[in-house]
This record gives structure tokens, C-alpha cells and sequence, in this order.
């Protein structure tokens, strides 16, 4: 019985590393960004209750870290009223 908790741990923590990546590679996409890294986080404290993984917590800090960079793109971009796609006039 043991063995199964443990593999099933384990499912947890491969399917938290896998979200966690997708989060980051799909950050251009913002709901879909924070998503991802939302269900990484959640299957990384099953899976480090269930017991210690490294994948788990490697899902977990990616989870972590794309909620991060997509507050601080956010906070650059509407709250700063930064514009990427304007030409400033000192350029022209």
C-alpha cells in the first residue's frame, strides 16, 4: 500500500514540473499563464504532502517564479503606462 501513495506522489510531482515549465513557456498568454502556474502550485503541496520530491518543488518554485515575472510585467506595463510599441519622439 505505501508504494502507491508514493507513485502517486510521484504523478503529482511530474504532472506540478510539467504545468510549471507550460506556465513559463505560455507566459505571453496571461490567463492561460497564471493558470498553469496556479495548478503547478497546487499539485506541488499535494505532492510534497504526500512526500518529499524534487520535482515538486521544482514545479512549485516554477509555479511561484511565473506568477512573479507576470505581476512585475504587469505592474511595468499598466502601471507605469510604459507603451512597447510606440516610437518615442527624441528617436525620430
Amino acid at each position: 500500500m505505501p508504494e502507491d501513495q508514493n507513485t502517486a506522489g510521484k504523478g503529482f510531482a511530474i504532472a506540478s514540473l510539467v504545468t510549471g515549465i507550460l506556465s513559463l513557456v505560455t507566459i505571453q498568454f496571461i490567463i492561460i499563464s497564471i493558470g498553469l502556474a496556479l495548478l503547478a502550485i497546487i499539485l506541488g503541496i499535494i505532492s510534497l504532502n504526500q512526500g518529499k520530491n524534487g520535482l515538486a518543488k521544482a514545479g512549485l518554485v516554477l509555479g511561484i517564479i511565473t506568477i512573479a515575472i507576470t505581476i512585475a510585467l504587469y505592474l511595468f506595463i499598466e502601471v507605469l503606462d510604459v507603451s512597447l510599441f510606440t516610437i518615442p519622439e527624441w528617436y525620430k
